[in-house]
């Protein structure tokens, strides 16, 4: 866990103003009361790519709230696919083949 003044620390373009905004608006969830809040490791990277975004990048708040929602999708999607494939992995020999069968004619049809 990083308190706010370590992420602050860490990433010097960061102001309180900032990670307060984002907490507000839901886009980072701290740990803790506001006098000590704690974040997880994906917060931290949350909030630097909210200054990249911001900062950077040069987009307001309600753009950067649905940059970030699109970025959680893609995420989501990401974990989803790889639990589908290690399911697929599992399966035997016969399944996995028809699964690839079926995936290239789906994929011929464009």
């Amino acid at each position: 866990m990083t308190t706010l003044d370590e992420l602050l620390r860490e990433h010097r373009r960061l102001t309180a103003v900032h990670v307060e905004r984002w907490v507000a608006r839901g886009l980072l969830h701290p740990a803790g009361s506001v006098e000590a809040w704690s974040f997880e490791a994906i917060d931290v990277a949350r909030a630097r790519l909210l200054a990249d975004l911001v900062d950077d990048l040069g987009f307001d708040d309600d753009s950067v709230g649905t940059v970030v929602d699109l970025v959680d999708q893609v995420n989501t999607l990401r974990r989803q696919l790889d639990l589908l494939g290690q399911a697929i992995a599992g399966q035997p020999a016969e399944t996995r083949e028809a699964i690839a069968r079926a995936l290239a004619r789906l994929t011929a049809k464009g």
